[in-house]
C-alpha cells in the first residue's frame, strides 16, 4: 500500500507539472487514470478510500463471537471503509469491552467501574451490528451459530433475572446467525487448578461482576463485626481476608483492599483497627515473578507498612 501511494503521489505530480507546462488535458486524464489503477492494486482510491465492494461481488457475512481484547482489537483495528465490504455481527452475552488492568482497582471503590468500560455498540459503530446473546453450539458444516437468550424476567421489576438460562427454559429465545467468517473469541474460563473447595467459597476476579460481589462481602463482613453480639474471635475471624495469587491482579487486589482499610475502614470503624488481617499467599518464591525483581522487592516492602503479610 505504500509503494502504491507513492506511484500515485508521484503520478499526481507528474499531472500537475505536464498543467504547467501546457500540456494537453488529455495527458494529465491518461496520468490521473494510472494513479487510479496503482490505488485499486493496493485496495485503495485515490481519494484515500477503501473500495465498498467485496472481490467476491457480494458482502460476506462476519461473525465475532466475545467482546474481550480479541474481539476488540479485531474491531478496533478494523477500518469503517473495509468493515462495508462485509456484513458483520457481533455477539456476547457482555455488551461492553471491559479494560481487565484497572479491574483490581474496582475492588473498594478507588477506580469506578464505568471509567474501565467502552459499550460494544460504541466500539463496532458504523463497522457491525451487536447482539446480546450467548453462542450454544456452532455447526461448521453449515456455517451457522446458534444463539440464546431469556426472554425477559417473569416480574417486570426484576433485573436480576439469568440472561442466558442453561437447558430447556420456558420463553428461552434460540435462534441462528448464518456466517462465512467465524473470528472466535470467547476467551477462557478461570482456572481453579481442581483446587477443592475453591468454587464453593472463594471469589474469583475477572469481570466486573467479581469486583461488585468482593465489595459487598467486604462491607457485609464489617457491619457484622460492628455488632455488639460480636466476640473478639468473631471478629478475628470476620475481618481475616486471604488473597490467593502473586501475579498482577493478586498483587493489586491485596493492595486496594489494604489501603481502603488503611484509610477508609479506619474512618468508618475505628474500633475494628486491631482485627483486620491481610494475608496475601503465593505460590513461589516472589511476587510479580514476570517483572524485575527490584519490583518484587519493592512490593514486598510496601506491603510490609501496610501490614500485608505474605506467605510464599
Amino acid at each position: 500500500e505504500k509503494a502504491a501511494r507513492q506511484c500515485i503521489n508521484a503520478a499526481v505530480a507528474v499531472a500537475a507539472s505536464a498543467v504547467d507546462l501546457g500540456a494537453s488535458g488529455k495527458s494529465v486524464e491518461v496520468l490521473v487514470l494510472g494513479a487510479n489503477v496503482a490505488g485499486s492494486l493496493a485496495g485503495i482510491n485515490v481519494d484515500g478510500r477503501s473500495p465498498k465492494m467485496h472481490k467476491s461481488g457480494r458482502r460476506p457475512k462476519v461473525v465475532v463471537l466475545g467482546s474481550g481484547w480479541g474481539a476488540a482489537t479485531f474491531m478496533k483495528g478494523l477500518s469503517k471503509e473495509d468493515a462495508e465490504m462485509y456484513d458483520i455481527k457481533v455477539i456476547s452475552p457482555r455488551n461492553f469491552f471491559l479494560y481487565t488492568p484497572l479491574l483490581p482497582a474496582c475492588t473498594m471503590g478507588s477506580v469506578e467501574e464505568r471509567s474501565i468500560v467502552t459499550p460494544v455498540r460504541r466500539l463496532i459503530e458504523g463497522k457491525a451490528e451487536y447482539l446480546e446473546a450467548k453462542c450454544e453450539s456452532i455447526d461448521t458444516v453449515n456455517k451457522v451459530v446458534r444463539c440464546c437468550r431469556a426472554g425477559g424476567p417473569a416480574r417486570s421489576n426484576d433485573v436480576n433475572y439469568e440472561r442466558f438460562p442453561e437447558g430447556d427454559v420456558e420463553g428461552k429465545l434460540i435462534f441462528d446467525v448464518e456466517y462465512d467468517i467465524l473470528i472466535y473469541a470467547v476467551g477462557a474460563q478461570t482456572n481453579d487448578f481442581n483446587t477443592p473447595g475453591v468454587k464453593e467459597n472463594a471469589f474469583f476476579f475477572k469481570e466486573v461482576q467479581d469486583a461488585h460481589k468482593v465489595r459487598e462481602k467486604v462491607t457485609d463482613l464489617f457491619e457484622m463485626a460492628s455488632l455488639p453480639t460480636a466476640t473478639k474471635e468473631e471478629r478475628d475471624r470476620l475481618l481475616s481476608f486471604v488473597v490467593v495469587g502473586g501475579g498482577p491482579t493478586g498483587v493489586e487486589v491485596a493492595a486496594d483492599l489494604a489501603d481502603f482499610c488503611e484509610r477508609d475502614a479506619i474512618d468508618l470503624y475505628p474500633k475494628l483497627r486491631e482485627h483486620i488481617k491481610i494475608t496475601l499467599i503465593n505460590t513461589g518464591d516472589n511476587l510479580l515473578s514476570t517483572y524485575d525483581q527490584s519490583i518484587s522487592k519493592t512490593c514486598m516492602e510496601v506491603f510490609k507498612q501496610k501490614g500485608v503479610d505474605v506467605m510464599a
